[in-house]
């Protein structure tokens, strides 16, 4: 799932990072377009004739209005031309926004009448902007349309960025799933969705790149520096938390059980030891088994052979849900346990339920079918006692 969430995100990525790069050429190009005196720009652009030629300048296209219409947005209003170009045979539509009300008569619309003449002007292909009025003056009207540079390599940059940040994090937790996490302690989500969300950092610092300083490198270099400001410390602090918190055995020590009484719990392993039985463990003086009365009245099934417990530890990711179904919280040692204790007695209020503890007992089985075999059984902490008892007694009674 996270393997197809990335190659999703990460494919949206890529063309809007190619058209930011071309839109940012298109910035850069278009620069050149304008009028430049003793080196500064005077507001007006170069129009293609006999002394500018393509492609830094606009060309200039003459065409009549044949009919036109406005539809009111929530933020802006569309505007739309219906335009004959200048041969009589061929229209043309064109959308664009303006911020002047389409009642103003200095507006472009406002001059746009049924059979008046405006100006287009193109440039790579596409109308950059449109006049209404005469072309020398103050008589006219002119707007930009939504392909006119300036701006137009910080929209697609941005979302490209986020996107980025978005699709390496679930690709991220998919590689991390795959190589490291199936032999890792069932734990909170916190393993890999630290670096996720330090990656989703990344692209929103990204993005805000994009909105300071339209460059592709500044996007990129932001980027890298905030994906490894965030990712290093996040994967230091993990390493350290997963190899000294998290317990890689338990100590616990067997209590033989006092009379049979079902526990929360199930059995998985190979051959006769694969056992379908979807309920509770039952556990007893001399005896260990499955059944599917929650009770543990009826229909009691011994495990078919005796086992020796070889450690106890909390439940893997790769361990059958039969055994980590029950992984409410995990598991955590003396120290861990009363730091917690101490923060929940200055942030909570009220008495609070002691969490459920899921542990895994692994198991080689000594005798009987399948003898040599690894069999995994899962208890909350609370049972698991109990349940090293109940597997000891069992042996004893098979022998």
């Amino acid at each position: 799932m996270c393997l197809l969430l990335a190659v999703v995100l990460l494919g949206a990525a890529w063309p809007l990072w190619q058209t930011a790069q071309q839109a940012r050429e298109d910035d850069v190009d278009f620069s050149k377009v304008a009028v430049v005196e003793n080196g500064h720009r005077t507001g007006q652009l170069k129009v293609c004739g006999d002394l500018n030629r393509k492609p830094y300048c606009l060309q200039r296209e003459r065409v009549t209005v044949r009919d036109s219409a406005y539809s009111l947005k929530r933020s802006s209003t569309k505007y739309t031309l219906e335009l004959t170009r200048a041969d009589h045979r061929r229209t043309m539509e064109l959308a664009y926004s303006d911020h002047r009300s389409h009642d103003e008569r200095d507006s472009v619309y406002g001059r746009a009448r049924a059979g008046e003449p405006v100006t287009l002007f193109w440039w790579r292909d596409s109308v950059r902007m449109i006049q209404a009025g005469k072309d020398s003056g103050d008589d006219r009207s002119v707007v930009h349309t939504s392909h006119y540079p300036g701006r137009l390599f910080t929209a697609p940059a941005a979302l490209a960025s986020v996107l980025w940040g978005l699709g390496l994090g679930p690709l991220w937790a998919a590689m991390w799933l795959l190589l490291r996490g199936r032999r890792n302690p069932l734990t909170m989500a916190w393993q890999w969705l630290a670096p996720v969300l330090a990656l989703a950092t990344a692209g929103g610092v990204g993005a805000m790149a994009a909105l300071i300083e339209p460059r592709p490198g500044a996007v990129v270099l932001s980027f890298a520096v905030a994906a490894v400001a965030l990712l290093v410390p996040a994967l230091l602090g993990l390493r350290r938390w997963t190899r000294i918190r998290l317990p890689r055995k338990c100590d616990v020590e067997p209590v033989r059980p006092v009379e049979v009484h079902p526990v929360d719990g199930g059995v998985s392993g190979t051959g006769p030891w694969k056992l379908g039985i979807k309920g509770p463990l039952y556990v007893g003086p001399e005896v260990i088994g499955t059944t599917p009365d929650p009770a543990a009245k009826v229909a009691l099934k011994p495990l078919p052979g005796p086992l020796r417990v070889i450690t106890v530890r909390p439940p893997y990711r790769s361990d059958p849900r039969a055994v980590r179904r029950y992984s409410i919280q995990p598991y955590l040692d003396e120290e861990a346990r009363a730091r917690r204790a101490e923060q929940e007695r200055w942030y909570t209020r009220g008495p609070q339920s002691q969490p459920t503890h899921p542990l895994v007992a692994v198991c080689e089985v000594l005798d009987g079918p399948g003898r040599g075999s690894q069999v995994l059984i899962g208890a909350p902490e609370q049972d698991m006692p109990e349940v090293l008892g109940a597997i000891a007694a069992h042996a004893r009674q098979w022998q």
